[in-house]
């Protein structure tokens, strides 16, 4: 990312999200999408000079352009502001408009609840170019929009979690076809909006489905109108894929929001009612088979921790997409592992 002109400073942050996230078992966002990014910084997608700028705002909001910088910078920036503001009015807000895709939206939810001084709940969702399908509908409409939200507790994980509002994120349907396989019903739907398995249809004429029919498709609305129309970012059509397009921005939105819990209860009082609700869960009858139930964000915090002993895991995909990152700067022969 150096090499393409990013900053030291905006390079490591990238790095350090992408790497987390590949820590944290999100394969589909993490490290497997460094080449694409390095070509968009190449290529003018994505401006390595820009430096997010807040435009406007008030005492628990404001709006910042990111100035199609990286998504990831463009976040970051978002969340620390949306925190700031909190931190000084109990609540706080920020939208993210002129930007690129910002990976995992749980990065950028986990800063709040790791904001030593003060923890909060975190909030955290992007709007996308359009890749899914709406209940009734032929084509893609709409983008799948991630959401995430993160929650402090003292004695358990933070409860995470992580989701897009398709029945599964695109980087699955790649995940299959780079594997050969044929995906399960109904995860996409074809040119006419019948359900389909074959995953190399996704990128021509298929669409994902929505999760839950109307319901992923009503969440899916929420974060566009949050994202997108408040943040005053692209909207639905008006977005580029970040997959296809390298020399124009996708103009994607995020909205961020923080919530100090100290300003609103005390924290060993809040501390004690959040470790009860995760017990209660934890403690749920189970069904036959079943040795153990999850929180949300349980499975990526158990996985952070093998990974922080044992190494960062990479998917084959993400192998082969790092040594032609690393053919494509003249670096190959820094690669610290070689693929069969």
């Amino acid at each position: 990312m150096a090499a393409a002109g990013l900053s030291r400073a905006d390079a490591r942050l990238t790095a350090d999200v992408l790497i987390r996230t590949d820590m944290r078992g999100i394969f589909t966002h993490g490290t497997v999408a460094l080449r694409r990014y390095v070509q968009l910084m190449r290529d003018g997608g994505i401006d390595v000079t820009a430096v997010p700028e807040v435009m406007d705002d008030g005492p628990a909001w404001a709006r910042i352009d990111a100035r199609r910088a990286v998504g990831m910078v463009a976040s970051h920036c978002g969340m620390t502001v949306a925190m700031d503001k909190a931190a000084a009015c109990g609540i706080g807000m920020a939208t993210v408009r002129r930007s690129n895709h910002f990976g995992a939206a749980s990065a950028y939810t986990v800063m709040a609840v790791e904001n030593a001084d003060r923890p909060m709940i975190g909030v955290a969702m992007s709007n996308t170019d359009v890749v899914m399908n709406i209940p009734g509908g032929r084509g893609a409409a709409i983008g799948n929009n991630p959401f995430s939200y993160a929650v402090p507790a003292r004695s358990q994980p933070p409860i995470v979690l992580d989701i897009a509002m398709s029945t599964v994120a695109g980087g699955k349907v790649a995940s299959y076809q780079a594997r050969g396989e044929p995906l399960p019903e109904g995860w996409l739907t074809d040119a006419e909006g019948l359900p389909t398995t074959d995953p190399g249809v996704y990128t021509v004429t298929g669409a994902l489905t929505p999760f839950s029919a109307h319901k992923g498709y009503g969440l899916a609305l929420l974060v566009e109108s949050l994202a997108g129309v408040l943040a005053g970012a692209g909207v639905t059509t008006d977005i580029l894929s970040w997959s296809k397009v390298s020399d124009d921005t996708c103009d994607e939105g995020h909205t961020f929001m923080a919530i100090d819990i100290g300003a609103m209860m005390p924290l060993d009082d809040y501390y004690d009612r959040i470790d009860e609700l995760v017990r209660r869960m934890r403690e749920a009858p189970k069904a036959a088979g079943v040795e153990r139930t999850y929180v949300p964000g349980e499975m990526e915090y158990d996985s952070e921790a093998i990974s922080r002993r044992e190494g960062v895991p990479l998917t084959r995909m993400a192998a082969e997409n790092l040594k032609g990152l690393a053919e494509d700067t003249g670096q190959l022969d820094s690669l610290p592992y070689d693929l069969p």
